[in-house]
């Protein structure tokens, strides 16, 4: 199998298939108002450069995405984890503010594509798309891709969970941890995302017929459901990692 990387400003043609086969990857309810206003900024003038598209040679198929943007570095890296420094790092580009650190957005690889090593590498692409740019932090607000299965044990002990060889149990967070990267705090409020019972019925096919907490697919954490207003909030947790770019 071969797979061959390209930059969205490299090639602006793949943009559209590969946002497709990225939106198939997620839940379709993960649309929060940040999203809505600042993702398609990322393949515009000077963020194009850091989205990553993996096309099979063979097949000529979009194998994975991966998004990243720069942002201008903080210490204290909020609660509000992806939606902040989405937003921090397209409203710096579009005032021509410096950043110095880049933050993962997302990495998407199509089902076929799974358990590769591809995952690792759409992460190595955007080091070296960090590198090129002069910035020395690259962070994450990760997503534990199995933590849905776990729906008791709240987010922060599920993320200290550890195999026998004290690697971390979360496969997603074991892909980061091998590839050195820090743990640095919960991001709680990640990702929020408020709309009506209407909306979410449509994208969970669940029904809400009382007010109080509702367990969603490939939910992180419990919707809230509030029956007086008609509106739903899913609040997404997300943990904070920091990877080494030396």
């Amino acid at each position: 199998m071969t797979i061959a990387l390209f930059s969205a400003a490299d090639r602006p043609d793949l943009v559209g298939s590969a946002e497709a086969m990225g939106g198939g990857v997620w839940p379709s309810y993960l649309s929060t108002p940040a999203y809505a206003e600042y993702w398609k900024d990322l393949y515009e003038g000077g963020l194009a450069p850091f989205q990553t598209i993996a096309v099979d040679g063979q097949t000529g198929s979009i194998a994975a995405l991966g998004n990243c943007v720069p942002f201008p570095w903080r210490d204290d890296l909020p609660d509000e984890g992806w939606d902040w420094v989405l937003e921090a790092g397209v409203i710096a580009t579009r005032n021509g503010v410096a950043c110095d650190a880049v933050s993962a957005l997302s990495v998407a690889v199509h089902a076929d594509y799974r358990s590769s090593g591809l995952a690792r590498q759409m992460l190595e692409a955007m080091k070296t798309a960090a590198r090129a740019a002069g910035l020395g932090i690259m962070v994450a607000p990760v997503r534990p891709t199995r933590k849905h299965l776990y729906p008791f044990h709240d987010f922060e002990t599920y993320c200290g969970w550890t195999r026998e060889d004290g690697s971390p149990f979360d496969p997603w967070l074991r892909t980061h941890a091998q590839m050195g990267a820090a743990f640095l705090k919960p991001a709680f409020r990640s990702m929020t995302v408020t709309s009506t019972l209407e909306q979410w019925q449509h994208w969970t096919d669940l029904r809400f017929p009382q007010s109080g907490r509702y367990w969603l697919p490939h939910g992180l954490a419990p919707l809230e459901v509030d029956v007086a207003s008609g509106t739903g909030t899913y609040i997404e947790p997300n943990y904070w990692l920091r990877h080494p770019l030396n």
